[in-house]
């Protein structure tokens, strides 16, 4: 379960990012009919990951288009970083 279905489903990087930094294995996984097997937790249903943004979550971070036109700056011919950042 995610927030912004269109953002996870675009890349597989999203659906990473969104599902790793917004979940809690201990808390946030579940699965249909699960079950604990050796100290090992499984399930033979499907498995849902709560990766919703929680109340406790700091807001997402926003891209300033002030600072990235700076660094673009610093990054054209000539510049400082010239040829490290593309």
């Amino acid at each position: 379960m995610v927030d912004d279905a269109d953002f996870a489903a675009a890349a597989l990087a999203n659906l990473l990012w969104v599902t790793f930094t917004r979940s809690n294995p201990a808390a946030d996984v579940h699965g249909i009919d699960a079950f604990t097997h050796r100290k090992h937790w499984g399930c033979r249903g499907p498995l849902v990951i709560d990766a919703r943004l929680k109340p406790h979550h700091a807001p997402p971070v926003e891209e300033d288009p002030a600072v990235t036109a700076a660094v673009d700056a610093l990054c054209i011919r000539g510049g400082p970083l010239a040829g490290l950042i593309e």
